[in-house]
């Protein structure tokens, strides 16, 4: 599970791998974010066990965002011990869900993350969801800004990325990203609509860019909240997983 702040990966980490439980998988949860102080949900194997980011800011003198990106090294530096557990090695579990830092640049941009995923690709196909926040789909530019940062994070993780709409109660426009996943070019016209100089020469740039180098997709929104989209989540996940899946 990755995605900005906010943007509910750890409640949809638990709503996900509720759903799995109800349909009859084994599933086992991962939290790596050293930050969060209570979570919704009972991990498999959290990373807090080893180190948080409050004894990090107490042990160093350090403020928070250092202390995170203390963190992010201290990640590296436990990667080995933390794919020795049994959840990896044993592999009684149908999936293993990632909940990822709350600061995404902590596991993205940073060779923690990076390198946890290169050694978490001998254990399984990984797919990355990117969680995109449902106010974003709002905005013509945020919805492309979002799009471009999966894409980001495909490129730096190696892995395949899909991009998901959640908190799906507060998407005012649902034929937004419809209409840019199925329709670019009409989308294009409503960022010249809405946007004009250089912001929306940029946004149609990068729609064009997206339209080149992301899979197929289709329109996926969910709510941890009301549980809507967990099929259609799990359906696109199975896909990536798929060799024969092409996403559309």
């Amino acid at each position: 599970m990755l995605g900005t702040a906010g943007s509910g990966k750890t409640s949809l980490t638990k709503a996900y791998a509720e759903w799995l439980r109800n349909n009859g998988y084994k599933v086992a949860i991962v939290n790596l974010d050293p930050g969060i102080k209570k979570l919704p949900y009972e991990p498999d194997l959290d990373i807090r066990e080893y180190f948080t980011v409050e004894e990090i800011m107490e042990k160093y003198g350090l403020g928070p965002n250092g202390a995170f990106m203390k963190a992010s090294d201290m990640l590296l530096e436990y990667s080995n011990k933390i794919l020795l557990n049994r959840i990896f090695i044993r592999k009684i579990h149908d999936f293993v869900i990632i909940d990822t830092p709350g600061q995404m640049e902590m596991f993205v941009y940073r060779k923690s993350g990076q390198y946890f995923i290169s050694k978490l690709k001998k254990f399984g196909a990984i797919v990355g969801i990117f969680i995109v926040d449902g106010e974003n789909v709002n905005s013509y530019v945020d919805l492309v800004v979002s799009w471009m940062t999966s894409i980001l994070i495909q490129l730096k993780l190696e892995i395949s990325v899909v991009p998901i709409v959640n908190k799906a109660d507060l998407v005012k426009d649902r034929e937004a990203l419809e209409t840019f996943i199925n329709s670019p070019e009409e989308f294009k016209e409503k960022i010249l609509e809405t946007k004009e100089g250089l912001i929306a020469d940029t946004a149609i740039q990068l729609v064009d860019v997206i339209r080149d180098f992301t899979q197929s997709l289709r329109p996926i929104f969910v709510s941890a909240k009301t549980l809507e989209g967990m099929e259609d989540l799990h359906y696109i996940v199975h896909e990536v997983f798929c060799t024969c899946g092409d996403l559309t």
